[in-house]
């Protein structure tokens, strides 16, 4: 899965879908994916054994699958956070909050 959103196939797909092409294609579709990637613009994130395979091949500093020999896209590697890893940690940031105020509470 993870190397097929990266894929040319799938570049090219994806390009084609485009009602008239972009301006900045290989830029447009790094947008795209790094949008749904962490649900921006109201993009459905991937699922989230999509969403850390694919950060793993993005944090890489590589140009990605697609664009190998005519562009740079990838190369500074993705420094983000996925929709899924946010929402994990916000997770354990209320628990840590919680726990933290039972044992103030405790203490008193």
């Amino acid at each position: 899965k993870r190397k097929k959103i990266l894929s040319k196939e799938c570049y090219n797909t994806w390009l084609k879908s485009r009602r008239s092409r972009p301006k900045s294609p290989q830029e447009s579709f790094r947008n795209a994916v790094l949008g749904h990637l962490c649900a921006k613009n109201s993009r459905r994130p991937f699922p989230k054994d999509v969403e850390g395979s694919l950060l793993k091949l993005l944090r890489r500093k590589r140009t990605w699958y697609c664009f190998k020999g005519t562009s740079t896209v990838g190369c500074y590697g993705f420094k983000g956070f996925g929709y899924h890893e946010l929402q994990d940690m916000i997770d354990l940031d209320r628990i840590f909050f919680a726990a933290l105020v039972q044992f103030v509470e405790e203490s008193s």
